[in-house]
């Protein structure tokens, strides 16, 4: 502990119970207002790069480059991001060991790549026309992989400019690839390459700078059981989630017409923009939560803090959509996706959903409850799959959407009492 950090526990200590509550909340303000206007900027460049993809594939190829990013996002939890948030959750308790923490998880990512990659190439080998892009998608994946255990290693150290500085880069390169393509016939292989070497070269400059914050990264005994104890049931939350998130592209595309996802894709795309105010109030709270000698009054008022900001923003989006989806899509995508308007008004409800259920989740990792985080998502899970596979190949596209809208609203339910629950218990 530096003479700084000192100094400052000892002078909180001092404080009355209300200052010392006040200032943790600020803290919070502090931190998630630098994070959205740091990150504001590479989501809106993202949001362009999605734009001139819809552009400029047209329907029936960017229904294929839906297609196979929804089934490498599938491949992506076999990776074990939920590796991430154990990384993130570990480092507000125990910021000393985050050293040791990020080096065994970039090593059994490393391990988990390898292993995937001989799937791959065994398992698609006879897919002669998508085995290249799914390929190269597939190291992409890897890439983007390592680079956020470096995101979570800096939110851990409250660095949430840092990373908002990293993750403008791989938007700002595809954007201006495609800048350049624009006049030129684009295929979804030299999509998938372009985000592949971004992603790479990323990943490495990031790790070189933690080595910098955290010391060698390669110096640290490779422990399995020890990341095992502490891991494992993140990285089956984090597969379960991927399975219930992707699944309804995946059979959409699969079992009924690749062109219906080019009309559900960017319907989902507008609504994922929305969960960027959510997922970051889960990003810089958990870390405050977590944090050492939390009083009960300090943790229910960051708790209150994070509850009202989630809910205002999810009403604020809820109504901005169901007024102005047509715009939102004709302005975004062109006026040939018109047709996905009903499906982002049917969807609106979903970001106040998702922000309750971040908020819900924050409570139960710093409570350790994440056996009930991951037997609600268990449940979540069986019905989504079953659902999808009932519905959406007798109903098609309009199953799909309510199928997902369902699916949020009840992961929500289900979040609410078990936070209830886990804030009882304690």
């Amino acid at each position: 502990m530096t003479l700084y950090r000192w100094i400052e526990v000892r002078l909180l200590q001092r404080l009355p119970d209300s200052t010392r509550r006040s200032q943790l909340v600020g803290s919070l303000v502090r931190g998630l207002s630098a994070a959205i206007s740091g990150v504001f900027l590479a989501y809106f460049l993202s949001a362009l790069a999605q734009i001139l993809i819809v552009r400029q594939l047209g329907k029936l190829l960017y229904g294929e480059y839906a297609t196979l990013a929804a089934t490498l996002g599938l491949v992506a939890s076999l990776l074990g991001f939920g590796l991430d948030i154990w990384l993130l959750n570990e480092g507000g308790r125990a910021p000393a060991d985050l050293g040791r923490n990020i080096a065994h998880v970039l090593r059994i990512k490393l391990l988990g790549a390898a292993i995937l990659l001989v799937l791959v190439g065994i398992g698609w080998a006879n897919q002669i026309v998508q085995t290249p892009a799914f390929i190269i998608g597939v190291i992409g994946v890897i890439c983007d992989s390592l680079t956020n255990t470096g995101y979570n290693a800096l939110r851990a150290l409250r660095r949430n400019g840092q990373v908002a500085i990293f993750q403008v880069i791989a938007p700002l390169v595809l954007l201006l690839a495609l800048l350049v393509m624009r006049y030129t016939a684009i295929s979804v292989f030299a999509l998938f390459c372009v985000q592949a070497a971004t992603s790479g070269a990323l990943a490495l400059v990031l790790l070189w700078r933690l080595s910098n914050l955290c010391g060698t990264l390669t110096g640290h005994r490779f422990d399995l059981g020890y990341l095992v104890r502490g891991a494992w049931l993140f990285v089956v939350s984090d597969v379960l989630s991927n399975l219930y998130t992707q699944s309804s592209v995946a059979i959409l595309g699969r079992l009924v017409d690749p062109a219906a996802v080019g009309l559900f894709k960017p319907a989902l795309n507008i609504i994922g923009f929305t969960f960027l105010v959510p997922s970051l109030i889960f990003l810089v709270g958990l870390p405050h939560l977590n944090a050492a000698g939390l009083e009960r009054q300090q943790y229910r008022g960051l708790v209150r803090a994070m509850s009202i900001g989630a809910a205002l923003y999810g009403l604020v989006v809820l109504i901005g959509l169901w007024f102005f989806a047509d715009l939102i899509i004709r302005i975004l995508f062109g006026a040939d996706y018109a047709a996905s308007m009903p499906l982002v008004k049917v969807m609106s409800l979903v970001p106040l959903f998702k922000a309750g259920s971040f908020v819900c989740v924050a409570i139960l990792l710093s409570l350790n409850q994440l056996r009930l985080r991951v037997g609600i998502q268990a449940v979540i899970t069986m019905m989504s799959l079953a659902g999808g596979l009932l519905l959406i190949p007798v109903y098609g596209l309009s199953g799909a959407v309510w199928l997902y809208t369902a699916t949020e609203a009840l992961i929500f339910v289900l979040y609410l009492c078990g936070a209830a629950l886990a804030l009882r218990r304690a």
